[in-house]
């Protein structure tokens, strides 16, 4: 019974020919691979609603805070070296300079 069984399988293989455990899967996914991204693009049509791009606000950020480092600066200038005066007015001003600058440095490098 062991004999007939083996010979009805090796018929039925050699029937299926070279194609036996080749997996067809979908056509279509098989021509995806052959199309460049465009040409699917083409063939799909608009998947979806298509919104502008919003706008790039990094610069304009950028602008305001040199703005308001720079009148920050002349406002501590003119407190430290006019009300003040003298060699602590200076010392004043130089370490609100440095201060408005480091400020402004971190607050520009983080905007993204």
């Amino acid at each position: 019974m062991m004999p007939q069984q083996n010979q009805a399988s090796e018929s039925a293989q050699e029937s299926r020919g070279a194609t036996y455990g080749r997996y067809e899967g979908d056509p279509a996914y098989a021509r995806q691979h052959e199309e460049t991204a465009y040409e699917q693009l083409l063939r799909d049509g608009t998947v979806g609603k298509v919104y502008p791009a919003q706008g790039d606000n990094k610069n304009l950020f950028r602008l305001l805070v040199f703005v308001i480092a720079m009148i920050t600066l002349f406002a501590f200038g003119f407190l430290c070296l006019v009300l003040v005066g003298g060699s602590g007015g200076w010392i004043s001003f130089c370490a609100a300079s440095l201060a408005i600058f480091i400020v402004a440095v971190v607050a520009i490098d983080k905007i993204k």
